[in-house]
C-alpha cells in the first residue's frame, strides 16, 4: 500500500502570532487538569515510542526565499 506521508513547515523568519488566542480558560486549572483533559482527548493523543521510532527528520532549506525539503 502506497502512503502520503504528510509534512508540516512553519516559516521561522515570522514569530508565531498567539494573539487570537484565549488562555484564560487553561490559566485557571493546574497542570495535572492539563494535563488530564489533553490525555482524554481522543484527537491529540501523545505519540508513542515506536510511532517516534517511525519519523523522518526533515532538514529545511533555504531556496530562493522559501523553505524546501532537502532529499
Amino acid at each position: 500500500m502506497n502512503e502520503k506521508k504528510t509534512t508540516y513547515t512553519r516559516d521561522t523568519d515570522k514569530p508565531f502570532d498567539d494573539s487570537d488566542i484565549n488562555y484564560s480558560g487553561i490559566d485557571n486549572l493546574s497542570d495535572d487538569e492539563v494535563h488530564e483533559r489533553a490525555i482524554s482527548d481522543p484527537d491529540a493523543q501523545p505519540v508513542t515510542k515506536k510511532q517516534f521510532k517511525e519519523f523522518n527528520r526533515v532538514r529545511p532549506t533555504k531556496n530562493n526565499g522559501k523553505l524546501n525539503e532537502k532529499k
